[in-house]
């Protein structure tokens, strides 16, 4: 059995996926980066479609049991991604589970919500909450080694950001003390590896570190969160041996997982960002630090932002100090800019005194082309006015001389049909027929039969003279207010109007006295007709005096 394991071991040292140093172009591992912040937007939008389902879930819940998987589930991804929130559902976990009666549940969550506090910089309230727990009641030996792990992994946080060498060191000790409680018998094989790479790192032995990260690399997918975590140790082992390509390698491997996962506990980019600023790449410390403090705004811990503020006030200070070397760079070129316009004073003094007759010359030609460019302007455009007048008198000719002829046409007719009733009425008379006599003129048949002939002759004209009118005035109407013909060549009371205001006959009162209706008749289905125009109705009547034009 141990000769197994030996030889399991040295197959994950072996076979696992480092990178040498001299294959690293840390150019183009800078621009993978480049290209996965510009794609932020998308992987941020997948997180949030995988919470919104799951808060869906949540409501359609039907018991605490189904409710507690489903906050564990919102738990674990906003627990990189938004702070507050994560905090939010494993307490509600826990509220969830105390009403479950599952003490181990209580536990777990009460020993994630420390470890949670902790990832953000609440170390007190971590420390409270770790030592509000009775570790007697810890029944679970994995929760009592998860317990275990987050202390020891609190003050290991609290001795990697105390600045006070004294109390630096107590809290590492404090850290490994709490690590060798771990049971490793009772711990996943990524945990067992990452108490001894911890272990390694914190007496200083960056080989045994990088052993064991080797296994651990091999034990998880590229570009996975917890690729990102195993990346960022590396970061520290290779920090710790003095291998400087490979640790910004490694960093920007770690930052480079966290952006395409969404992942706003930006701590390595932040690291990346220091690590520029001290090669001098400022732009690009500077672009990576920006993204690091937004993805801090939207995790929102204390603990982010007090470690990017000096990072971006430092990159500040630096584009002060190049913009005044700038600044001095310019004064300098100016003052040599200076000297040499006042070796060639004398020269150009010359050479402009005989530029300025000839560019008073070309002025003059110039203004002279520009005020002969303006005539021929001002003449093109009477020209088309001239020709658009044209066009609208001969319409008008047109349309004059059409409605002349029916005018002198229907004048006989009405001569001839008098002359006929005159006929009639006086055969009437000679034989003192008064009965047909009254008959005869007692009711409106005549006079509807002669408005019928006159809407008749009125109707053929128009349509004779504008024969697509119909269409075009529906062209101009929503679909729904649109107007058929009551029957072939006869217009209808609606179109009858807009044909006359066509024709320049705009005034109500001149229209209703020819359809023989009342002004507000007419000027009700004036607005009823407009009120469906498709575009301004304001604008609706000159648009029906221009068709045909």
């Amino acid at each position: 059995m141990k000769n197994r394991i030996l030889i399991y071991v040295l197959l994950l040292l072996f076979a696992s996926p480092v990178v040498m140093a001299d294959e690293i172009n840390l150019g183009q591992v800078y621009r993978q980066l480049d290209e996965a912040i510009e794609h932020t937007d998308e992987y941020v939008l997948q997180r949030e479609n995988r919470i919104k389902e799951a808060k869906t879930a949540l409501v359609n819940a039907r018991d605490d049991k189904k409710r507690y998987e489903i906050c564990r589930q919102l738990y674990d991804e906003y627990r990189p991604y938004m702070n507050d929130s994560a905090i939010h559902y494993i307490d509600r976990c826990i509220t969830l589970a105390e009403g479950l009666g599952n003490r181990v549940q209580v536990q777990e969550c009460q020993i994630q919500l420390a470890w949670q506090c902790t990832e953000s910089g609440m170390y007190y309230e971590a420390m409270d909450i770790l030592h509000s727990i009775d570790t007697e009641q810890i029944s679970d030996a994995r929760s009592l080694n998860q317990y275990h792990s987050t202390l020891a992994h609190l003050y290991s946080e609290l001795g990697y950001y105390c600045k006070v060498p004294r109390l630096q060191q107590a809290y590492y000790a404090k850290g490994d003390q709490y690590r060798q409680l771990i049971d490793p018998t009772v711990c996943s094989s990524d945990e067992a590896l990452q108490i001894k790479e911890v272990t390694c790192f914190g007496a200083g032995d960056a080989q045994g570190a990088l052993r064991y990260s080797d296994m651990r690399l091999k034990q998880v997918k590229e570009g996975s969160h917890e690729f990102a975590i195993v990346a960022f140790y590396r970061y520290l082992d290779y920090q710790l041996s003095g291998d400087s390509v490979q640790a910004r390698y490694w960093v920007t491997q770690s930052a480079l997982s966290d952006v395409r996962n969404a992942v706003m506990d930006q701590g390595a980019m932040w690291e990346l960002a220091n690590l520029l600023m001290a090669d001098g790449d400022m732009d690009r410390a500077y672009r990576y630090i920006h993204f690091a403090w937004q993805c801090a705004s939207k995790f929102n811990t204390v603990k982010r932002n007090s470690q990017i503020s000096p990072v971006l006030t430092a990159i500040s200070d630096n584009y002060e100090a190049s913009l005044k070397r700038a600044n001095r760079q310019l004064l300098y070129l100016a003052i040599v800019a200076s000297l040499l316009a006042a070796l060639f004073l004398g020269i150009l003094f010359y050479s402009n005194s005989q530029r300025k007759k000839l560019a008073r010359a070309r002025n003059e030609l110039s203004a002279s082309n520009t005020q002969l460019a303006e005539l021929n302007a001002q003449l093109s455009d009477l020209n088309s006015r001239m020709r658009q007048t044209n066009i609208k008198l001969n319409e008008s000719n047109r349309v004059k001389d059409e409605y002349v002829g029916r005018f002198i046409h229907l004048c006989s007719f009405y001569i001839d049909r008098l002359d006929e009733m005159r006929k009639r009425i006086h055969k009437m008379v000679k034989s003192k027929d008064l009965d047909a006599l009254y008959k005869f003129t007692e009711g409106n048949d005549l006079r509807d039969k002669n408005l019928t002939d006159l809407y008749e002759m009125f109707d053929s004209t128009f349509l004779h003279l504008f024969p697509n009118f119909v269409n075009d005035f529906n062209a101009l109407l929503k679909p729904e207010c649109r107007i058929s013909l009551p029957d072939e060549g006869v217009l209808g009371t609606d179109l009858r109007i807009f044909a006359l205001i066509r024709l320049g006959i705009e005034d109500s009162s001149r229209i209703a006295e020819f359809l023989h209706y009342s002004v507000n008749t007419i000027y009700n289905y004036r607005a009823r007709v407009k009120n469906g125009a498709l575009d301004d109705r304001d604008a609706f009547e000159s648009q029906v005096k221009a068709i045909g034009m």
